[in-house]
């Protein structure tokens, strides 16, 4: 698949998730219930009716019947077997954006339309009726028909992402940009893990539910993003946001980094520390307010860390990490103890991620968390007070690029 398919795939993808969190935010009662791929990809519990929902985005391709016949068949049948076996009834939507081609569609769909338009198809050179393979009536067709929602005028992809920000703005009375790195990112990602649970039970949330999980302070970009706005991009967006040179307050800085094992490079790992102090720590006798970052990294070994950290005090660069001597107990007062010209440190070193949450308790200042992962987020804190970015990667090495 070349570059430019493979983010049109993406952008599809991207779709049916921002489709799902606008119809969950726009559910007027809190506390209906969604499923994602159910019967379909999205299901609409209002009181006692379901609502199942196929929705798909072909920006390049022109509508034609066939493209959405065969979920309509799909559809058809489970309708004839829910009326059959006397099951819970369920309306449905086929809702799509296409390039053009939407005036080949006229509706309302009729009878003699839905038959040879949607049911009946070729395949291998046979001509196959599927309401036929049903045993369907007419009857039942048209019962079908009058629950059937066909729209192929569904929001371009923009427009639809402006409305959820627009309505991310109205709930939680925050600015464009929160909408958008807060709630958005945290929306996108609930989503996702909804839709990978294998119980369909899980696949289940009101918009109560919805609005609680969202409501942090929590942002996370991943390799979606990477592979949508392209590498270049990607890392752009997130220096300008996060870690441009105006971002050099005085605050409690963590940077949490997951190195890959099989390619581990110490001097790299240096080299990326050096990065981090050299920005992020203000120690001169020029500075009114000195601080320097606090630094934890996931897969390193003690030995290895040990090793590390002498390096960087033979570059000249002090650190400290807490313990006065071998053996000795964590101490969050020494981490706090004032920096100076006379003292200077350039970056604070946590050997594990027990020391790593003793010390977020311990911080009183202003706390921002920036973690890099490699697949899974690998540390979790939950204060609405602190802004904790997370931050998914190829390889740590491309931190550099990005701060």
């Amino acid at each position: 698949m070349s570059d430019r398919s493979a983010i049109h795939t993406i952008k599809g993808y991207f779709y049916q998730f921002d489709y799902t969190i606008l119809q969950i935010l726009n559910q007027q009662n809190l506390e209906n219930r969604l499923t994602l791929e159910e019967i379909e990809d999205l299901d609409i519990e209002a009181a006692d009716e379901t609502t199942a929902v196929q929705c798909k985005y072909y920006e390049k391709t022109e509508y034609n019947h066939s493209v959405i016949a065969k979920p309509i068949r799909l559809m058809l049948k489970d309708f004839i077997e829910r009326k059959r076996n006397n099951s819970k009834k369920v309306s449905y939507k086929v809702y799509g954006y296409y390039k053009s081609g939407q005036e080949k569609l006229i509706l309302p769909i009729n009878l003699d339309f839905l038959k040879s338009k949607f049911l009946t198809y070729e395949k291998n050179k046979i001509e196959h009726r599927y309401h036929e393979v049903l045993v369907a009536t007419d009857d039942e067709l048209v019962q079908f028909i009058s629950i059937l929602d066909v729209d192929i005028n569904a929001y371009e992809y923009d427009h639809q992402l402006g409305l959820i920000r627009e309505k991310l703005i109205e709930i939680f009375g925050c600015d464009s940009f929160e909408a958008e790195n807060y709630y958005y990112n945290n929306a996108l990602n609930e989503i996702k893990k909804l839709s990978v649970e294998s119980n369909v039970s899980n696949r289940k949330v009101s918009k109560s539910e919805f609005l609680i999980k969202i409501d942090n302070k929590q942002i996370v970009f991943n390799k979606w993003f990477l592979k949508l706005k392209g590498r270049t991009e990607y890392f752009k967006k997130l220096r300008s946001q996060f870690f441009s040179s105006l971002n050099t307050e005085a605050f409690d800085r963590f940077f949490l980094i997951e190195v890959n094992i099989e390619k581990y490079s110490r001097a790299d790992l240096i080299e990326l520390i050096l990065i981090i102090s050299n920005k992020y720590s203000k120690v001169t006798r020029r500075m009114p307010e000195k601080f320097c970052p606090f630094i934890f990294i996931s897969k390193i070994d003690e030995r290895e860390i040990l090793e590390v950290k002498k390096i960087m005090k033979s570059s000249g660069k002090r650190c400290i990490d807490g313990y006065e001597f071998q053996g000795d107990k964590f101490s969050t007062n020494l981490m706090l103890e004032p920096i100076s010209s006379e003292n200077p440190i350039y970056f604070k070193f946590l050997n594990n991620s027990e020391d790593l949450e003793t010390m977020l308790e311990a911080c009183s200042n202003i706390v921002h968390i920036y973690q890099f992962y490699l697949k899974e987020p690998f540390f979790h804190y939950n204060n609405s007070s602190i802004k904790h970015i997370k931050i998914e990667l190829k390889e740590a090495s491309d931190i550099k690029e990005i701060i």
